[in-house]
């Protein structure tokens, strides 16, 4: 059987790889293995729309993507995660045309009698978990408070927000137009606010952007624009692919393009990072809608991080842990000081919540008095192909990648082993009982379906010595090699195999047995 894309009719020269995970019963990072993210860019950006850049300094997408923009802010998560590894991005034109709005929210502050504050005080507003304060005095009213919280927000150009006073209203405002900044069914970006008890002052706040307007796209959506700006990538080939945006119109985009170059031509494997911080419920319909083993959706209901963070922070993290093993076993409640925990204690998930979401696959992160961690690195392909029924056998994310490893590993070999050079192919030399003659000498540069499967067996059991692989012996037995006979000119490899377990859990019983 040809593999997808190559029918034994194809008649010029490739050689490709068709990975097929979950098949059976349940039961160094390879080549090309750099990121890209994709965004919008605000009107302050100088970088052209639908063109790929690499980026090796925050300063450069400040510059080119517009400072607080979501492709800042993912560049600038990254950085400080992962600055090692070559670093792309991909900025296409945020949504526009009629019908467009802008995400907004307030923070207000009042006096609960009088014009001034009673006493010295401290007012505080985190914006994604940044805190912004104002220090003030009993001369202080609230538009002057308002003022000074303004000037703090706004000198922190990386947030994705502008601050404006009009006498103790503090509007927010997204820097991106359309519904990506927050819309009427998910608010990602994460406002609140304190002041001092005793003071005479009051604040309210709105909560997350979008809750006073709501953002909406215009006639030019931001999905028909990401589509563009992954067209401009089709033919290139960048493993780990971070986005900005959540919705399910979004990701649907994003798995057609990730199935359509992930295909073994032109086999670009690449997998794909999204963040969402609204409830359990709507991230298990986003992600079971997907039902994809490239993909991956980081939750952290009520975060203090944007959806744009949390992709990063997934994407860098994930990039940093395979870059030592591309079966990394230490994702499992991973964190790094770039996470935060969610601010309010009601946003917590419980047991059960990550025992859901993980079974929806979703990589959820948890949150405690000490911090937030990663529970399990998951992707969204948890379900049978009718997306009814719990499957869990391709949803470790090390499958995946430890496949991906083996299968750029093997084709890179055989590149430089045998397509480099120009080996000849002929079938294999047998002896008068009809078995394969193996101490047969054949011709210089020549290989037979024999030989090469030796060959191909000793790459199974390099990634079985790694760690990677198990039963490598009924692997390897269980492998075929054989010339097409519809052509002559093909050498067709069949294999199935198990990737490593990863110790996920222990149990122990144990009973006290003192005599009565």
């Amino acid at each position: 059987m040809p593999i997808t894309g190559y029918p034994s009719s194809w008649r010029a020269p490739f050689s490709a790889a068709e990975i097929l995970l979950g098949q059976g019963p349940s039961n160094a990072s390879g080549p090309g293995r750099d990121a890209i993210y994709f965004g919008p860019i605000t009107s302050a950006g100088s970088w052209t729309v639908n063109t790929v850049y690499e980026v090796k300094s925050e300063q450069e997408a400040v510059v080119g993507a517009g400072p607080g923009s979501f492709l800042h802010r993912m560049v600038r998560k990254h950085l400080k995660i992962n600055p090692r590894k070559k670093l792309f991005v991909c900025p296409y034109a945020a949504s526009s045309g009629a019908g467009i709005a802008t995400a907004t929210s307030t923070v207000t502050w009042t006096m609960s009698s009088g014009s001034n504050p009673t006493a010295l005080g401290q007012t505080r507003v985190w914006v994604c978990g940044e805190l912004c304060t104002y220090s003030y005095g009993t001369s202080d009213t609230v538009t002057t408070i308002a003022a000074g919280i303004a000037g703090s927000v706004n000198a922190k150009t990386h947030l994705p927000v502008t601050a404006n006073n009009v006498s103790g209203v503090l509007t927010f405002t997204g820097k991106h137009a359309g519904a990506s900044s927050g819309d009427a069914g998910h608010k990602p970006i994460h406002i609140r606010a304190e002041v001092d008890a005793a003071t005479n002052v009051v604040v309210a706040s709105s909560g997350h952007l979008g809750s006073v307007v709501a953002g909406a796209d215009g006639a030019t959506t931001e999905a028909a624009n990401l589509t563009a700006a992954l067209a401009a990538t089709q033919a290139s080939r960048y493993y780990y692919k971070g986005f900005s945006v959540w919705s399910s119109a979004d990701t649907a985009v994003i798995e057609t393009h990730s199935r359509n170059v992930s295909a073994p031509s032109p086999g670009l494997r690449c997998r794909t990072f999204q963040g969402y911080t609204g409830t359990l419920a709507a991230t298990s319909t986003i992600a079971i809608a997907r039902n994809y083993e490239r993909n991956h959706l980081c939750w952290q209901k009520g975060s203090e991080h944007d959806t744009a963070e949390l992709a990063a922070w997934l994407l860098a993290s994930t990039s940093l842990g395979e870059e030592a093993d591309s079966a990394f076993p230490g994702f499992d409640n991973y964190t790094n000081s770039e996470l935060l925990p969610a601010a309010a204690i009601a946003d917590w998930p419980t047991e059960n919540d990550v025992n859901d979401a993980i079974t929806d696959g979703i990589c959820v992160i948890t949150s405690n008095q000490f911090g937030a961690n990663l529970a399990m690195h998951v992707t969204t392909r948890s379900k049978d192909s009718t997306g009814l029924i719990d499957d869990f056998r391709a949803t470790e994310t090390h499958r995946v990648s430890v496949m991906d490893d083996f299968v750029d590993t093997v084709l890179q070999q055989y590149r430089i082993t045998y397509q480099a050079v120009g080996f000849k192919l002929m079938a294999d030399p047998l002896l008068p009982n009809g078995k394969i003659d193996r101490n047969k000498i054949l011709p210089r540069n020549t290989i037979t379906p024999d030989r090469f499967l030796t060959w191909f067996k000793k790459r199974i059991q390099e990634f079985s010595d790694d760690g990677k692989f198990q039963d490598a012996d009924g692997w390897k037995a269980g492998t075929v090699c054989e010339i097409d006979k519809y052509n002559s000119s093909r050498l067709s490899l069949r294999t199935s195999g198990r990737t490593i377990d990863l110790l996920h859990q222990f149990e122990m019983s144990v009973s006290e047995t003192s005599p009565g």
